[in-house]
């Protein structure tokens, strides 16, 4: 067996000692050696014809010919195994074993089972040579000759036992120095990774944590300038994102303060003017609210005097009814009478045709009393008493008649008369049921005009009420600019308290301090409007 000059390595002691791997151990692997040796070609045939069809496995080699490489430098390996040289050159080569397959990523279940398939074949081989040398009386393996005995045999197996123990043991011991060293390269391997990643954890942190301390003392002008790892770019662009947005929060803030000053004293300026004139609003609706009271009293006594002489209208105009009723029926009567007139005058006409025979027929008979003589005397007396009464009678006609005439003629003139009285007290009925109507209609009118004056003097009380709250509100308003004013200033102080760069102000900043402009031109614009509107009112009132 070869020894080096050198020491084993502590590592390599250490396992040796522990599994009892001494020199009667390696004396013992010596005695196997030609065995292990003549069946390691076919294990290892067994072996690399296994993992060629196992994919997991067999991906780890380009092809036939590195797996040939590989099992002929494996051949040494296991030779210097099967040797007992355990020296410092075999730690390093099962230490490359086992750093290689860490590299390559093998699994050591792989190699385990690899050594499981390789150990079957050789112990098999071992084995089979024994039994044949113990068949054929021989003890070729132990370098004597001696009958078949059973101590002896006994003994021989005794020895192989050993000797398999030890060919196991130095196995187990090549299997522990290359998964351990699998197991230290990957937990090398993991360290470094996580040093690296607290390097660079630390690094981020420490310059994060620079901005976020500049940032706790008010200095917003720091950024994170230095390039990041990629897993920590995104806490580079955070940090800078917020303190490039805290930046823009405070020049809004201080643009914000800037403009709310400056629209707090224009607004306490117009709120000031508003006042005033809202005060002298409403004195002004004040005394409008007495003279529409006035007014309206004045309207309903109005209202109320018309009612008067609507009734008073309504007596005249029932009056005039009756009188052209009574009118009607004198006209009837006259009418009537005129009627009666003209039968009397045909009476008399009768009565004067009477007469006028009557005188006929008495001169008739004068005549002829005359001619009777003395005989006719009393005929000629009684004929001229029927002529001068028929000549009294018609005497009294004709004067009768001259009477019913003129009687005739004052009736139709006073039917006439009475007619044109009838139409003129129409006419006067009609005009005072138009006077009647007119003052009604006044008398509606007024009362309407008294009820809308109210309305007006309700509205206008309810205007005076308003105006006198709008004034207590406007008060309020100005102590609430004033509070508002103070607080802004105690703003402007909270924010100066900030150290931003103003000369490189981001656009959308820039967009917002000309938004925040905007809106204070906008507030103050709307104030002039505003005043105007109160000095409208205060003209509208003034004329009112």
């Amino acid at each position: 067996m070869t020894r080096h000059a050198e020491p084993i390595i502590d590592a390599l002691q250490s396992r040796l000692d522990f599994i009892g791997m001494d020199q009667s151990a390696r004396d013992r692997l010596a005695r196997v050696q030609a065995h292990v040796d003549r069946h390691l070609p076919l294990a290892l045939d067994k072996f690399y014809a296994k993992i060629s069809g196992v994919p997991a496995v067999q991906k780890f080699f380009s092809g036939k010919e590195q797996m040939q490489r590989a099992q002929g430098k494996q051949t040494g390996h296991w030779k210097a195994i099967a040797a007992g040289e355990f020296d410092n050159a075999y730690f390093e080569a099962s230490t490359r074993v086992g750093l290689r397959h860490a590299q390559i990523g093998l699994e050591p279940r792989w190699h385990i089972g690899g050594y499981g398939i390789i150990l079957e074949t050789l112990l098999a081989g071992v084995v089979h040579d024994f039994m044949a040398d113990v068949l054929v009386q021989k003890s070729a393996m132990f370098g004597r000759k001696a009958p078949l005995d059973p101590v002896h045999v006994l003994a021989e197996a005794d020895a192989l036992g050993a000797a398999l123990a030890d060919v196991v043991k130095s196995m187990l011991l090549d299997i522990d120095i290359g998964v351990s060293t699998y197991f230290e390269k990957l937990a090398a391997e993991a360290a470094e990774q996580q040093a690296e990643a607290a390097a660079k954890i630390t690094r981020a942190v420490e310059l994060t944590g620079e901005v976020l301390k500049d940032l706790s003392k008010g200095d917003l002008t720091n950024r994170i300038s230095a390039e990041f790892e990629p897993e920590f770019e995104q806490i580079k662009q955070d940090t800078n994102a917020v303190a490039e947005r805290l930046a823009d929060i405070v020049m809004q803030l201080r643009s914000t303060s800037r403009s709310l000053k400056t629209a707090t004293g224009e607004i306490l300026s117009g709120a000031n003017d508003l006042s005033e004139r809202t005060t002298r609003q409403a004195a002004t609706i004040e005394e409008t609210t007495a003279s529409v009271e006035q007014l309206s009293g004045a309207v309903l006594d109005n209202a109320k005097r018309a009612a008067t002489a609507s009734q008073k209208a309504q007596l005249v105009s029932s009056s005039a009814t009756e009188g052209g009723q009574v009118m009607n029926e004198a006209n009837v009567a006259m009418a009537a009478i005129e009627t009666s007139s003209g039968k009397i005058s045909n009476i008399i006409g009768l009565i004067d045709d009477i007469a006028f025979q009557t005188n006929l027929l008495a001169l008739n008979a004068s005549v002829e009393a005359a001619r009777a003589g003395d005989a006719g005397k009393g005929f000629a007396v009684v004929a001229v008493e029927v002529r001068r009464l028929a000549q009294s009678a018609a005497g009294a006609s004709a004067e009768v008649k001259q009477l019913i005439e003129a009687s005739a003629n004052e009736v139709r003139n006073g039917s006439r008369l009475v007619g044109l009285a009838a139409e003129k007290l129409l006419d006067i009925l009609a005009g005072a049921q138009e006077s009647s109507g007119l003052i009604d209609a006044i008398a509606q009118a007024s009362m309407e005009q008294s009820a809308a004056l109210e309305e007006v003097t309700v509205a206008v009380r309810i205007m005076d009420e308003m105006t006198q709250h709008n004034a207590a509100l406007v008060e309020e308003t100005n102590a609430a600019i004033e509070q508002t004013e103070a607080q802004a200033n105690a703003l402007d102080g909270i924010v100066a308290v900030f150290k931003v760069d103003e000369a490189e102000a981001s656009p959308g900043r820039a967009e917002g301090v000309r938004q925040q402009q905007s809106r204070a031109n906008t507030a103050a614009r709307a104030g002039g409007r505003r005043d105007g509107t109160v000095v409208a009112l205060a003209k509208e009132w003034s004329e009112f």
